[in-house]
């Protein structure tokens, strides 16, 4: 008698133990010793089963950036959507930025800092499509947060509008390194870089809240 179809809730289960396994192995070891033999090793399964899952270890890498864009993103609309008051939100979004990832480094790694494939690699290969789909994905979140500087610009004239590209690649530079630096943990020689966040957020917001000077 032939085995029974696993249920959808069971084939997600798999899949989500398959992505975690991924990015513990990049993580630690890089992107370019990951492989479908090594995964199913660690899983307990044939590298046959992986297959029945994902159809290639770049599947798997660009699900999980897929996921960790999504969840993101998800806490950049949820802080977009907690206040009216433009100035709130980009503080919102800045605390959640650095919140998630500080709480979620090895989606942060291979998203931000890790030197893993980006969606120009996959160009005219047969994984361009999922590649779009996580750029896409990924592009949302410089999107937010420009809507929100556009929205400061016009509250109280801090920033002109022709300055917002300059602005928004300057305050994730800022953000990008606080997560960089508490992850790596190198400046616990130099100081507690968690007791200086405060205060380092509150510097990057200061020039949105005064009023340019009309030239």
């Amino acid at each position: 008698m032939s085995k029974p179809p696993a249920s959808p809730k069971v084939i997600e289960t798999v899949r989500e133990s398959i992505l975690k396994e991924a990015l513990a192995i990049i993580n630690q070891y890089g992107y370019d010793d990951l492989s479908m033999r090594k995964l199913a090793s660690r899983l307990g399964f044939s590298a046959k089963t992986i297959y029945n899952y994902y159809s290639n270890k770049d599947e798997i890498y660009l699900m999980a950036l897929i996921r960790g864009f999504e969840a993101l993103t998800g806490e950049f609309q949820t802080a977009y959507a907690s206040s009216k008051n433009p100035l709130k939100k980009l503080e919102a979004v800045l605390r959640a930025y650095v919140r998630w990832g500080i709480e979620n480094k090895h989606y942060y790694n291979i998203m931000f800092i890790m030197n893993t494939p980006k969606y120009s690699d996959y160009t005219g290969t047969k994984m361009e499509a999922i590649a779009d789909r996580q750029n896409k994905m990924g592009l949302q979140l410089p999107h937010i947060g420009a809507t929100i500087l556009k929205e400061v610009a016009a509250y109280n004239g801090s920033i002109r509008p022709d300055e917002i590209p300059f602005r928004l690649l300057h305050i994730w530079s800022t953000l990008h390194g606080m997560v960089s630096l508490y992850i790596s943990r190198v400046t616990l020689e130099v100081g507690d870089l968690q007791e200086v966040m405060d205060r380092i957020l509150r510097e990057v917001m200061r020039p949105f809240k005064t009023k340019q000077r009309s030239r």
